[in-house]
């Protein structure tokens, strides 16, 4: 199951990704709030074992990495922050991500009752493939297949956030971006 971590939405501009140290991205999320910034921290929950029992734990969607709507002029108080330890960039200046990309990511993120339905043919996705997520929360997202594992895997890479993100995803959740593209045109 994922969360929304609720953020100020009167703000607008386009979006830093943020690069913090490891395990410290729910502090951060919190001092840059305090600072008067607006960071968002996609979470998932994901069931872990201890040696004696199950516990539901609140994880971050992208370990190590949360998003920050802010301008240029919040670059130098954003790498201040204790925990931060970079802005991505991308020739040297902040990646910034589009306002419509992080809302379809949310919109994805949110969305509930999606039931993987059986595929009757034969995919077989390979790296290099750009494929949209089609079902499950993270519905609608483009990327492109780094890696496949165990044949049920595969590790995607989303551009926009310069980031690959592995999930376990069958092939009856994903549909190549052509044929999605031609079916909604």
């Amino acid at each position: 199951m994922i969360e929304r971590t609720d953020t100020r939405e009167a703000q607008t501009g386009p979006w830093f990704v943020i690069w913090a140290e490891s395990r410290a991205e729910k502090k951060v999320e919190k001092r840059m709030t305090a600072l008067g910034l607006s960071p968002w921290l996609p979470i998932v929950k994901e069931r872990h074992r201890w040696s004696d029992r199950w516990r539901e734990v609140e994880c971050p969607l992208f370990p190590g990495y949360l998003f920050a709507r802010a301008t240029n002029a919040d670059w130098p108080q954003i790498l201040r922050t204790p925990g931060v330890l970079s802005v991505v960039k991308e020739g040297g200046k902040p990646a910034l991500l589009a306002d419509s990309f992080v809302t379809s990511l949310r919109d994805a993120i949110e969305r509930e009752g999606a039931a993987p339905e059986a595929v009757t043919e034969s995919v077989d996705y390979t790296p290099g493939d750009e494929v949209i997520v089609q079902e499950g929360v993270l519905r609608g997202v483009r990327g492109i297949v780094r890696e496949r594992r165990s044949g049920r895997q595969l590790v995607l890479w989303v551009a926009e956030i310069g980031r690959g993100v592995a999930f376990t995803i069958g092939a009856a959740l994903v549909k190549a971006a052509r044929e999605a593209d031609t079916v909604s045109s």
